[in-house]
């Protein structure tokens, strides 16, 4: 009987020892049983070094695909697409900087693509859908240039659907008549059936939705709740004061945002008489007047309900003080003046009892993201803060988060005086990351003289590096100055073994890039 030999039982016999324990082959296992003809059997040795190569070579091809399952007898074409595509050129960047890896740039271009009125080649529409599913932040301007065939390509594999999805907000309007959308639809599709209908009539999207509340999972809730922010008013509050007792956290934060933002809702008025009394004139003193602050016990079910936390995110900030943040940031930031009878910028300046001053603050900076209240960012931003370390994001929005609520204008200059005060430190790049591109000549001036300077500082060079990347992004690739050649002289004037040279390098190259993915859509 003939031995039927497979690779493990080669590795046992080598372990032992042919002489010890001898293994005639005589038919091998798997694909390389194909070929066993050529083994002389009689030559022991010679056919087990034979059949180690034919079964070693077997498993670096790898295995062998089983039969496909019988597809579909005919798939339906796409539909023509009269969107024009992105010419071969402009591909070839996009091809390499896909290539590349660079997440941030690569949405820029995509940006840039669907906003000039053009898709996606066909041939780059697997590469662009691959990496959109690993980056999110990729999904919604891979999504906007996927055009008609990319959006067919994409049906046909699950992962590739969840970004085409991100294109039906830019797709044709849903067909109302059309409640098939609505009952069986993907969930892209039923949000985007419920806000087209939200547009033209609020009362009946409400209603609809409100309906199948029950039947729906709880991620389609908070998604679908969302989708009343369009044409929100008093009518929807009684909906969504029920979906404050959902199981679910997301729709529980999603309509407590929503409640928010009506300022005669009972949700608002808690919010008010809850957090108004943490904070009261004190008496004038040596250093002036300055608010004193009342730190809340507990937090009872009321306030829970509300959305109000009594576990701290951070060992950083005690239990109460974190108490005393939430409750201020849910007020209406137009109270505070009213009340305390002095404006953001004056209120931002006066001391507060207690060491409670940053907790305070906190609150106020958590309102001025969430009310989208550009006074109070631009008083805020111009605070200064002794210690703030350890607090997350979520309870400490930063300067980029802050400077994002202003006007743009008021946003560029933000960002000038920052560079200027505190150099290219992280905060620095965050807020000009903040700053749409392209910067103008001003900003732009001022961040090549802090790369140069980076480069004649002895031990300075570090602190730039940062700044190198945001510039191959930011930087004008037309006017009155060719950065490209700016950039390409810094990076000769560096040391060409330290690592600004080759980052200075690249950048210049990215500009070089840019500039002609940006002629090829004119």
């Amino acid at each position: 009987m003939s031995v039927r030999a497979g690779y493990e039982d080669l590795v046992t016999a080598a372990t032992v020892g042919l002489d010890r324990r001898p293994l005639p082959v005589e038919a091998l296992a798997g694909p390389a049983g194909e070929h066993t003809g050529v083994l002389d059997t009689g030559d022991p040795v010679a056919a087990f070094l034979d059949a180690a190569v034919l079964l070693i070579s077997a498993r670096r091809a790898g295995p062998v695909p089983e039969p496909a399952a019988e597809g579909p007898a005919q798939l339906t074409p796409a539909a023509p697409d009269p969107v024009p595509e992105l010419s071969p050129r402009a591909s070839a960047v996009l091809g390499y900087v896909l290539r590349g890896g660079d997440v941030d740039l690569l949405a820029d271009l995509l940006t840039a693509a669907a906003g000039a009125g053009f898709r996606a080649a066909p041939p780059m529409l697997p590469g662009l859908l691959d990496t959109a599913v690993r980056h999110r932040a990729l999904r919604d301007p891979v999504g906007a240039v996927l055009g008609t065939r990319g959006r067919w390509l994409a049906a046909y594999h699950p992962d590739w659907q969840r970004v085409a999805d991100a294109a039906l907000a830019s797709g044709p309007e849903p067909d109302l008549e059309d409640e098939s959308v609505w009952d069986t639809g993907r969930p892209a599709e039923r949000r985007d059936w419920l806000a087209a209908l939200r547009a033209a009539d609020p009362a009946a999207a409400r209603d609809r939705l409100a309906a199948g509340w029950a039947r729906e999972t709880g991620d389609d809730r908070a998604s679908l709740l969302a989708v009343l922010a369009g044409g929100l008013s008093a009518g929807d509050e009684s909906f969504l004061e029920a979906a404050l007792d959902d199981r679910k956290q997301s729709v529980r934060e999603a309509a407590a945002r929503l409640l928010a933002r009506l300022p005669e809702s009972d949700f608002t008025r808690r919010a008010t008489a809850r957090g108004t009394p943490t904070l009261a004139p004190g008496q004038p003193g040596l250093r002036g007047t300055q608010l004193v602050v009342s730190l809340p016990e507990s937090c009872d079910a009321a306030a829970a309900r509300d959305g109000i936390s009594a576990a701290r995110p951070s060992q950083a900030v005690g239990t109460r003080a974190w108490l005393l943040t939430q409750l201020i940031a849910a007020v209406p930031l137009a109270e505070w003046p009213a009340r305390l009878g002095l404006s953001p910028a004056e209120l931002v300046r006066l001391p507060v009892s207690g060491g409670f001053r940053a907790d305070v603050h906190a609150g106020w900076r958590l309102a001025a993201v969430a009310q989208r209240d550009p006074a109070w960012a631009t008083a805020l931003l111009a605070a200064r803060y002794d210690a703030v370390e350890g607090r997350p994001p979520e309870t400490w929005p930063g300067p980029a988060a802050l400077a994002a609520v202003l006007p743009p204008a008021a946003r560029l200059e933000h960002a000038e005086r920052y560079l200027a005060d505190h150099g290219p430190d992280p905060a620095a790049i965050e807020v000009l990351a903040a700053v749409p591109g392209p910067w103008t000549d001003r900003l732009s001036g001022a961040v090549l003289e802090h790369l140069a300077d980076g480069i004649r500082g002895a031990g300075r060079p570090r602190r730039v590096t940062g700044l190198v990347t945001l510039a191959a992004r930011k930087l004008p690739v037309t006017g009155r100055r060719d950065y490209v050649a700016v950039l390409r002289v810094l990076a000769h004037e560096s040391s060409p073994d330290g690592e600004l040279f080759p980052r200075l390098r690249r950048a210049a190259d990215t500009v070089d890039r840019r500039r002609l993915f940006l002629q090829e859509l004119t």
